[in-house]
């Protein structure tokens, strides 16, 4: 009943693709261990290839470093490795089979746990859009979703 907007979802997904920041690459991805005839085994390689790349020596990744953005305030994007960035890749990166014993993997794993606010219980990250006010709403969505993704990524189970 549904499969005509399916074939929908699937044209929208895939076009384009070369194109795409890496961070788009990597929400395709995950949307790929959903639709599995979406990718081949080599695109899912190429792009889990390009998140490696990307990987921060600490074990984390950077949002700034998944696309090419500029901040509408024209302030500098943070390039050190944030909690929805690691959470996303990794949460992605387990959901196309990439296993907790993988290297880079094992590492985003160890970033993740190592970079729990003890005192909040949250992960961290920045906006792309504008530096913002840390104690605001605004500011405090990504670490939302930086802490959402960062608990997918951590209870994932081979």
């Amino acid at each position: 009943e549904i499969q005509e907007r399916v074939g929908a979802l699937r044209t929208f997904l895939r076009q384009d693709t070369a194109m795409q920041s890496v961070f788009n690459r990597a929400v395709l991805l995950w949307a790929a261990s959903v639709l599995p005839d979406l990718l081949t085994t080599g695109e899912r390689s190429a792009i889990a290839d390009s998140l490696f790349a990307r990987q921060n020596a600490d074990g984390g990744w950077a949002l700034a470093r998944l696309g090419n953005w500029k901040r509408g305030d024209s302030t500098s994007l943070d390039t050190t490795s944030d909690g929805y960035a690691t959470g996303i890749v990794t949460f992605a990166l387990r959901r196309a089979g990439y296993a907790s014993s993988d290297a880079h993997v094992a590492s985003a794993l160890a970033w993740l746990s190592r970079h729990q606010d003890s005192a909040t219980g949250k992960w961290t990250a920045t906006s792309l859009n504008r530096k913002r006010d840390p104690a605001t709403p605004a500011a405090n969505f990504m670490s939302d979703a930086a802490t959402g993704f960062a608990v997918l990524a951590l209870t994932y189970r081979d």
